[in-house]
């Protein structure tokens, strides 16, 4: 296996989950600012492939969040507080030079989410073909009236 590229886009496609959209609606009512991670794994539990991965979000030091195919929801929430944030966005693999990382700075005003979505190059299979690189997709979706549709 080769190396694996990645691609980052300000643009989302819009195929949202349903357990995303929810908790977006639960964050604004609250008024809560954070990051929203939504990951599109089709790796199987048993799948002994090489491409298999672990998705993360980390700030610093600290690890924000990670998606693997153990996890049973593939989409999270977490909290964090407004300001400045410097977020490493990485698909880790066991073969290491398949392993991707890139690094963005978001600034967050209350209320804010960081909407981050990814979809790693995975084992091809029969209903879907995989990407040929790691597609991540970053944007944020500023403090606004409820979306009561959907």
């Amino acid at each position: 296996m080769g190396d694996v590229a990645v691609q980052v886009d300000n643009a989302f496609d819009g195929r949202l989950k349903w357990r995303s959209r929810y908790l977006i609606r639960r964050a604004r009512r609250r008024g809560r600012t954070g990051l929203l991670i939504q990951v599109d794994l089709r790796d199987p539990p048993r799948s002994m492939s090489p491409k298999r991965c672990l998705v993360s979000v980390t700030e610093g030091e600290r690890q924000v969040c990670s998606v693997d195919r153990s996890t049973i929801r593939t989409v999270r929430f977490v909290p964090l507080l407004p300001g400045r944030r410097s977020l490493r966005l990485e698909v880790l693999r066991t073969c290491r030079r398949g392993s991707t990382r890139v690094e963005r700075t978001v600034v967050l005003r209350q209320g804010d989410i960081v909407l981050a979505t990814c979809e790693p190059v995975q084992p091809n299979v029969f209903y879907r073909r995989s990407p040929e690189a790691d597609r991540w997709s970053l944007q944020i979706l500023k403090q606004g009236p409820i979306d009561r549709t959907g």
